[in-house]
C-alpha cells in the first residue's frame, strides 16, 4: 500500500508529465509570420524598411535574454534593413516587443500580476518552455506589445531566436553563409497564446576530433592570436547551439586543442549563453586529462594515485561549482585509454568505480550550487566501462546512465524495465562523426537522417529521454545531421515514417528557398542512399572488389547520375547562395561520388580491364577532388573556411586522406571470409524488404516502411521499438512480412539482410521466426546483435562498414512452383532491408 505522500508524489509526477504532453502536443507552435504591416488585431508589426518596434526586456534578466534580443535585433535588421532598439524601459508607441523570464522579469511578471497574459501556470516551473501571445493594452500608453515568455532563461532566449528562424535567418547564417531573404516588412499574429517546450532536456553536441578541421583553422584562420579553439569560437558554437535550441556541450578535448576550462572566458561565455557545459565519457567532473603530466603526478590510476587524482578533481570542483553544468562520473585512462590496472579482476574493477564515484559525488556535495536544482550527473558505459556497469557496478539512482552506440550509429543496448525506473533517468551518446576502428569517418557527413531517427526514436521509445549528445567531429560540414538532431531532440513525436524526405524538404526551403526544394531533395536522398551503402571515408580495394559485377556497375551508374545531377542544380543557384551550396551539399556530393568512381576504376585495373585509361580516370578525379578541397579553403566565403577541409596527403606510393579514406594503392587481395562471401547464386534477385505482397499488423505492433533507412532505402521496421512490440516465438498471429516466390523445387537458400542493430536490452534477444508455406518456423537472431563479437570482429566490422548484416536461411523439400516466404516478428528492435530467394 502506498501513504499518502507517496501518492501525493505519484500524482504531482503525473500532472508534471501531463503538463509536459500538452507542451510537447504543441511543440512546433509559433506565431504566424507575414511580410507586410499588420492588419489583424492580434498581430503586431516587428520592422518595416524604415522603422522597427522596440524590443523590451528587463535589465535584471539574465544575460542570455540580453543576448537574444540583441540577437533578434540584428536578424530584423537583416532581413527589413531597420535595426529594433533594444531597452529597459517602456515608452508609448503603438506596437513593441516584450521579451522576459518568469520570476527574473518586473515587466513580466506585472503582466501576470494584471491578468494580462493567459496559460501562464502551463509553463510555470517546466524546462525551457515558452508562451507567446500577443496582448492589446498592456500598460497605459502602449496599444498592443508580442510578449515572449520563458519559463527560465533558454525558454525565453528560445522564444527569440525561434522567430528569428521564422522571420528567414537561418541558424546556419554564420556557420554555413546561408543568406537572409530581404523584406519590406516583418508582421507577427498571434491569435491564441501559444507554448512550446523541449522533449529532451540535456540536447548537445560533442566536439571530437578536431585535429582535422576545426583546430587548424581556428589556429590559423579564425583565431590566430589565442592560436587554438578558444572563446572567439566557442562564442560563434555557443550561438548557433542557441540557434537550434541545443543547450549542451562537450567541449573539443584532443591534445592538439587547449583544455576548455583552462580559457576562464568559455566558462563565462557558456553561462552569458546559457549553455550547459558537459565533459564527455572520458573526462571525469569537467576535467581533461590528456595533458595529465605522468612524470609531475604519478599514474592516472585511483587504486595507485587516490590522492593526487582526488585533489585535481576537487579543484575543478572548486572553480565550477557555480556553473549550471551536468557532471561526468566514473573513470576510464588517460584520453580515451581503458581504465588503468590494476586491478585486473572485474570485481576489482567494479569495486574500485563504484569507490571513485562515490569520492566523486561527496566532492559535488559539498561545492557544488544548487541554484540550477538537483546536480546533474551522467555516467557513460563506453567501450570497456560497459561490462563493467553490466557486471554489477551500482550507479546511484539519480546519475543519468547514458547509453552508448557502436561508434557507427548503432545503440549497443537500452535500459531494462529495473532500469527505467530510476530517477535519473537515461540518455544516449551517438556518432556522426568518428575516428577509431574498425575504420574512421571524420571527413563528410553521410549519416542519413532515417538512421538518426531509428535509433534516436527507438532511445526515446525505451525512455532514454535525459540527455542527447552526439558526436559532431568538427561541425563542419555537418549541418544537416546536426539540424536534424536539433528537431528531432526537440520533438521526438513530431516525426514520422517519411521524415527524411520532409525534413530535407523544409531544410532547403528554409536555407535556400522552396523553388530548389525538389531539385535539392532529391540529389540529397540519392547521396544518403550512397553514403549509406558505402561511406567514401570507408572505401577500399577489398570494398570493390567485392562487389558483384552487377553492383559495381550499379554504383557506377548512380555515382555518375550524381555527380551529373549536382551540376545541373549547382548551375541554377543564385550567386548570393552559391558558397552556402557548396558548404552544405556541393562538396560533399563531389567527395562522395568522385570517391566511389576512383575505388570503382582501381577495381577494373586489378582485373585487368583498361589499365591506362582507369590509371587516368583516378587521376583525373583525384585531381579534381583536391581542387574542390583548394576551393572550400581558400575561395568559398572569401577563404573564411581556410583550413576547415582535409587534403590530400601522399607518402611514398600510398596516398590517405586526413580523415582516414584509404586510397586502393598497396593493399592486398580480398579476405576470403565475412558478408561479402555471403552471396546468392548470381541468378537469385534481391528484392527490397518494402515490396513485401502481404504484410499483418496488431494493435500493438507493425512493420513500417521508413523512406531513406538501410543499404535499401526503405528498410522495414519493428514498431515501436519497445517491450510492448514483444511476441512469443509460436505467435502466428505476430506482424508478419510475407512474399511470394517460385522455385524450382528441391533444395534452395534464402538470404535476409537486416540492419546491423543490437537487442533492446540485457536478458532480450533479436529474433524473428522465418518459415515458408505452411512449413514449422525456423527462428534467426539478428547475426552480431549480442554484441559478444568486439568492436573488429569480422561480423561487426562488415556489418558497421556496409551498414547490413546477413542471415542465410536453408529452404529444405521444395516442392516446384509458388511458395510463400514468410518473416515474422518476435522480438523489437528488428529491422529487415533486403530479402533474396530462389
Amino acid at each position: 500500500m502506498w501513504s499518502l505522500a507517496q501518492i501525493g508524489i505519484q500524482l504531482a509526477v503525473i500532472i508534471g508529465v501531463l503538463s509536459l504532453c500538452e507542451l510537447r502536443a504543441s511543440a512546433n507552435a509559433s506565431g504566424n509570420v507575414s511580410f507586410a504591416p499588420s492588419k489583424s488585431a492580434d498581430s503586431v508589426t516587428v520592422a518595416t524598411r524604415k522603422s522597427a518596434s522596440a524590443i523590451v526586456i528587463d535589465a535584471e534578466d539574465y544575460p542570455v535574454v540580453q543576448l537574444a534580443a540583441n540577437f533578434f535585433a540584428e536578424d530584423v535588421q537583416r532581413v527589413c534593413g531597420s535595426r529594433p532598439v533594444v531597452t529597459n524601459a517602456i515608452s508609448d508607441q503603438a506596437e513593441l516587443i516584450i521579451a522576459g523570464t518568469l520570476g527574473h522579469s518586473k515587466i513580466i511578471d506585472d503582466l501576470v500580476a494584471h491578468g494580462k497574459l493567459k496559460d501562464v501556470d502551463k509553463i510555470r516551473g517546466q524546462w525551457e518552455a515558452t508562451l507567446l501571445q500577443v496582448v492589446k493594452q498592456p500598460i497605459s500608453g502602449v496599444g498592443c506589445a508580442l510578449v515572449i515568455v520563458g519559463s527560465d532563461r533558454r525558454g525565453t532566449a528560445y522564444g527569440l531566436m525561434r522567430i528569428s528562424e521564422q522571420i528567414g535567418v537561418s541558424p546556419w547564417y554564420w556557420w554555413a553563409d546561408v543568406p537572409v531573404q530581404h523584406q519590406d516588412a516583418i508582421a507577427i499574429e498571434v491569435s491564441s497564446p501559444q507554448l512550446e517546450a523541449p522533449g529532451v532536456k540535456y540536447r548537445g553536441i560533442f566536439i571530437n576530433d578536431e585535429d582535422w578541421g576545426l583546430n587548424p583553422w581556428t589556429s590559423k584562420t579564425f583565431d590566430p592570436d589565442f592560436g587554438n579553439v578558444g572563446p572567439k569560437a566557442y562564442e560563434k558554437i555557443f550561438e548557433l547551439l542557441l540557434r537550434l535550441r541545443l543547450n549542451y556541450i562537450w567541449p573539443a578535448m584532443h591534445a592538439c586543442s587547449r583544455e576548455f576550462a583552462s580559457a576562464p572566458e568559455n566558462i563565462a561565455l557558456a553561462d552569458k549563453f546559457g549553455i550547459v557545459a558537459g565533459s564527455s565519457h572520458c573526462e571525469p567532473m569537467l576535467c581533461n586529462n590528456v595533458h595529465w603530466n605522468e612524470r609531475e603526478k604519478g599514474k592516472w590510476n585511483y587504486s595507485l594515485n587516490r590522492d593526487t587524482i582526488h585533489s585535481y578533481w576537487e579543484e575543478s570542483v572548486k572553480n565550477r561549482a557555480s556553473d549550471e553544468a551536468v557532471w561526468t562520473v566514473g573513470i576510464r585512462g588517460i584520453h580515451d585509454a581503458g581504465m588503468e590496472t590494476p586491478p585486473t579482476a572485474l570485481p576489482d574493477k567494479i569495486d574500485l568505480m563504484a569507490h571513485v564515484i562515490a569520492d566523486q559525488r561527496a566532492l559535488l556535495n559539498q561545492y557544488v550550487t544548487k541554484e540550477w536544482g538537483q546536480v546533474a550527473q551522467c555516467f557513460v558505459p563506453y567501450k570497456e566501462v560497459l561490462p563493467i556497469y553490466d557486471a554489477g557496478l551500482k550507479v546511484p539512482d539519480d546519475v543519468t546512465l547514458v547509453w552508448v552506440d557502436d561508434n557507427f550509429g548503432y545503440i549497443r543496448r537500452l535500459g531494462s524495465a529495473a532500469e527505467r525506473g530510476r530517477s535519473g533517468g537515461a540518455g544516449i551518446y551517438w556518432h556522426l562523426s568518428y575516428y577509431g576502428n574498425p575504420h574512421s569517418y571524420t571527413w563528410i557527413d553521410t549519416t542519413a537522417p532515417a538512421l538518426i531517427w531509428e535509433e534516436l526514436h527507438k532511445a526515446w521509445e525505451n525512455d532514454a529521454r535525459n540527455l542527447w549528445v552526439i558526436n559532431v567531429g568538427d561541425i563542419k560540414p555537418e549541418e544537416i545531421g546536426i539540424d536534424y538532431f536539433s528537431r528531432l531532440a526537440w520533438n521526438p513525436e513530431g516525426f514520422n515514417f517519411a521524415a527524411q524526405r520532409e525534413f530535407l524538404g523544409n531544410f532547403i526551403t528554409r536555407n535556400f528557398g522552396q523553388k530548389y526544394s525538389k531539385g535539392m531533395t532529391d540529389l540529397l536522398m540519392k547521396f544518403y542512399h550512397l553514403g549509406t551503402i558505402r561511406k567514401p571515408e570507408l572505401m577500399n580495394r577489398h570494398w570493390a572488389l567485392g562487389l558483384t559485377s552487377a553492383e559495381s556497375k550499379q554504383l557506377e551508374k548512380d555515382y555518375n547520375s550524381l555527380l551529373e545531377n549536382e551540376k545541373l542544380l549547382a548551375a541554377k543557384i543564385p550567386a548570393r547562395a552559391h558558397d552556402a551550396y557548396q558548404e552544405i551539399i556541393g562538396f560533399p556530393v563531389h567527395a562522395l561520388g568522385k570517391t566511389g568512381l576512383i575505388f570503382l576504376a582501381d577495381r577494373k585495373i586489378q582485373q585487368g580491364v583498361e589499365p591506362s585509361a582507369n590509371e587516368k580516370v583516378i587521376s583525373d578525379l583525384r585531381s579534381d577532388l583536391e581542387l574542390q578541397v583548394q576551393n572550400f579553403n581558400t575561395n568559398i566565403a572569401g577563404g573564411k573556411w581556410n583550413r576547415m577541409m582535409p587534403g590530400l596527403v601522399t607518402t611514398g606510393n600510398l596516398s590517405s586522406w586526413a580523415s582516414q579514406v584509404r586510397w586502393p594503392w598497396g593493399e592486398t587481395a580480398p579476405p576470403t571470409s565475412g558478408v561479402n562471401s555471403n552471396q546468392p547464386p548470381a541468378n537469385q534477385p534481391w528484392r527490397d524488404a518494402a515490396v513485401a505482397e502481404r504484410q499483418t499488423s496488431q494493435i500493438n505492433g507493425h512493420w513500417g516502411i521508413v523512406e531513406g533507412l538501410g543499404p535499401s532505402g526503405r528498410a522495414v521496421s519493428l514498431q515501436p521499438p519497445n517491450f510492448s512490440a514483444s511476441w512469443k516465438e509460436d505467435d502466428t498471429k505476430a506482424p508478419t512480412l510475407e512474399y511470394n516466390f517460385n522455385s524450382a523445387g528441391g533444395e534452395a537458400k534464402a538470404f535476409v539482410d537486416f540492419l546491423p542493430t543490437f537487442r533492446i536490452c540485457p536478458g532480450m534477444k533479436l529474433r524473428v521466426a522465418i518459415s515458408v508455406d505452411d512449413q514449422p518456423a525456423t527462428v534467426i537472431e539478428v547475426p552480431g546483435s549480442s554484441g559478444a563479437e568486439n568492436e573488429t570482429g569480422t561480423i561487426r566490422s562488415f556489418a558497421v562498414q556496409n551498414n547490413f548484416t546477413r542471415a542465410q536461411v536453408p529452404l529444405t523439400g521444395l516442392a516446384p512452383g509458388k511458395h510463400r516466404f514468410r518473416i515474422r516478428a518476435i522480438d523489437p528492435g528488428v529491422v529487415v532491408d533486403r530479402v533474396s530467394l530462389p
